[in-house]
């Protein structure tokens, strides 16, 4: 069995969502913040406690990057880490309220967004968006992709 043409499918919606939705480069949203860097804000902030190999494990992306990234934050007043009662040697993750408000700013920035995007569908366009939505996170999960469904 070739999956060449799916795999030119997928590849393609890459190539057109990417752009299309502003997650090509280092301004997300007209922040300073790679999307990258603000999805690591959303996993916080979504997940308050967690700890930097539950981010990474969610996000695939590597501890050494991430650790780069919270220690920016530490540092910007963002974030602050309290030893983990469960793994003395790994460190839960909190948001500062200066944290917590730049996250809501960037969920709130990207529903607005996407928000745009959609008001030039029609409701059964929109209904239908969803529908796919859903279907192609199924079909993933089903494959052994591991997704929390979260986004930013």
């Amino acid at each position: 069995m070739s999956y060449s043409n799916i795999v030119e499918k997928v590849r393609a919606f890459n190539r057109f969502y990417m752009p299309a939705m502003n997650l090509l480069g280092n301004h997300y949203l007209g922040s300073e913040y790679s999307v990258t860097e603000a999805r690591v804000f959303f996993e916080i902030y979504q997940s308050e406690g967690c700890n930097a190999a539950h981010i990474a494990r969610v996000m695939n992306i590597d501890k050494s990057y991430l650790s780069k990234i919270l220690a920016g934050y530490e540092k910007s007043g963002y974030l602050w880490k309290v030893s983990s009662a469960r793994d003395r040697r790994a460190w839960d993750l909190f948001l500062t309220e200066k944290g917590k408000q730049r996250a809501e700013e960037l969920i709130r920035k990207s529903n607005e967004e996407i928000e745009a995007i959609l008001r030039e569908l029609s409701a059964e366009d929109r209904l239908r968006m969803e529908q796919a939505f859903d279907t192609i996170i199924e079909l993933l999960q089903k494959g052994g992709c591991y997704n929390e469904n979260r986004s930013i």
